[in-house]
């Protein structure tokens, strides 16, 4: 997005300082990132979100340029350092869109602060937002194995040089993706969104593996029960995950308020190569308007 658009700054809290990107006018909508994602990862769905709201993404504490969390690390514990931001900003209430492990600490704001929130968004594929504690885990194990250390502390350091030699793995799957690598042509935009994720990852790389247990240790399904405000869920599918079921119509019926969508997407990557269909399922649902316009969307 073009740089006078957006607006960086950073929120001092109690917990520390919390940095954001924002962009637009407008009602307040937050915007939650995956791990170990930041405000990047809005990048392409900013401007288009900016024609309607006041769209804030902040950097997870622990990731980007914020502090870390208080510690040991937790979802509740987050949330509050989420709490403190919205104080600080002057925001008494707001939307609020989360991915992946954005949609945690989302659902945590919603069921534990509810007046904070006016309307929720849970976006995330499919492993992210399965209601049950075990059957969720097990599928977002094998992303988090790819950041979990597996090396013995040794006194010499080798064990330091072998955990930055698995950061360099990861960085190498991040460059080069199926699309630089295969695609038919390649975009300028395709290489910022590469960029981004590069910078967020050396970023953030550190706080993972805390992150993820935190996750981990979350009761969602618990969470999703208690959440009164109205609600989207937008189930990201993929062929990848096929085997899990459809999620988003069953969590939408635990919840008092809720409603159901789906989007076909690329893998892990929808934000950055279909920002049209989110932010059109995302404005329709929070404003009752198209995103490409400011008329009522039809049915």
């Amino acid at each position: 997005m073009a740089p006078d658009m957006l607006t960086r700054g950073y929120a001092r809290t109690p917990r520390g300082q919390i940095h954001y990107a924002e962009a637009g006018e407008g009602p307040p909508l937050i915007l939650l990132s995956e791990s170990p994602r930041t405000h990047r990862q809005f990048l392409r769905l900013l401007p288009l979100l900016a024609k309607h709201f006041r769209a804030i993404a902040i950097d997870t504490p622990g990731y980007g340029n914020s502090d870390p969390p208080p510690q040991p690390v937790t979802i509740p514990g987050v949330t509050a350092c989420l709490v403190d931001f919205l104080d600080a900003m002057g925001l008494d209430r707001v939307d609020v869109l989360g991915i992946h492990t954005g949609n945690k600490i989302a659902s945590c704001l919603a069921a534990d602060w509810p007046e904070r929130v006016g309307k929720l968004v849970l976006v995330g594929h499919t492993h992210s937002i399965i209601p049950e504690w075990k059957a969720r885990n097990a599928a977002i194990q094998p992303i988090f194995d790819t950041y979990l250390p597996h090396y013995a502390q040794s006194p010499d350091g080798a064990h330091l040089v072998r955990a930055w030699t698995a950061v360099q793995a990861n960085l190498h799957d991040y460059w080069w993706t199926p699309k630089l690598l295969f695609g038919r042509s390649v975009e300028p935009a395709d290489v910022e969104n590469v960029e981004a994720r590069v910078i967020d990852h050396l970023l953030g790389w550190r706080n993972t593996v805390a992150m993820y247990q935190a996750v981990f240790d979350f009761d969602l399904e618990a969470a999703y029960r208690r959440i009164a405000a109205p609600t989207l869920v937008l189930e990201l599918l993929t062929p990848q995950e096929v085997h899990y079921g459809l999620q988003a119509e069953r969590i939408a019926g635990m919840m008092k308020n809720a409603k159901a969508s789906a989007i076909d997407s690329s893998y892990l990557a929808a934000l950055q190569e279909q920002p049209q269909e989110v932010a059109r399922a995302v404005v329709a649902f929070l404003t009752g308007r198209n995103a490409a316009s400011n008329h009522p969307e039809t049915r």
